[in-house]
């Protein structure tokens, strides 16, 4: 498998391959991220809480809004960057493409390890997780 094509968003992965240049894709894994699926509460241990605002206009939540979201979308890019790495050593890949929902396709491009980054293609911004092999096929250049 010389080239590999990641497809993910913040809570999926995809890892596709194909062996000859071009060539039809294939599925290798399916990742699933289940804490990037839960709601904001169900992330934060200690709850969200609530305060008085210094301004006097009332109580209001003292959540993190995002954060345990955007921290869980982190963990899954490291995660997704160490399969790859995995991979680089045994199957001695050629190139890689990333095909990512736009939010997430930063934090998979900045936890590439240095390796893999010197493989790094390609990029799409777009989150084509759900859609068929041929769908995605028609987003990547004609010649991988």
């Amino acid at each position: 498998m010389p080239i590999a094509v990641i497809v993910a968003d913040a809570s999926r992965a995809r890892i596709l391959a194909t062996r000859e240049d071009p060539g039809e894709l294939y599925e290798l894994e399916d990742l699933v991220h289940p804490e990037s699926r839960l709601r904001e509460q169900e992330l934060v241990a200690d709850g969200s809480g609530s305060g008085n605002d210094s301004g006097g206009h009332g109580m209001h939540s003292m959540g993190h809004e995002k954060a345990a979201h955007d921290r869980q979308a982190e963990i899954f890019a490291k995660e997704l960057s160490a399969e790859l790495d995995k991979l680089h050593q045994r199957q001695q890949l050629r190139r890689v493409y990333l095909v990512a929902a736009p939010g997430f396709l930063g934090l998979l491009r900045a936890s590439l390890s240095k390796q893999c980054t010197s493989l790094l293609a390609g990029e799409v911004g777009k989150n084509l997780v759900t859609h068929k092999l041929e769908e995605i096929r028609t987003h990547l250049p004609k010649r991988l």
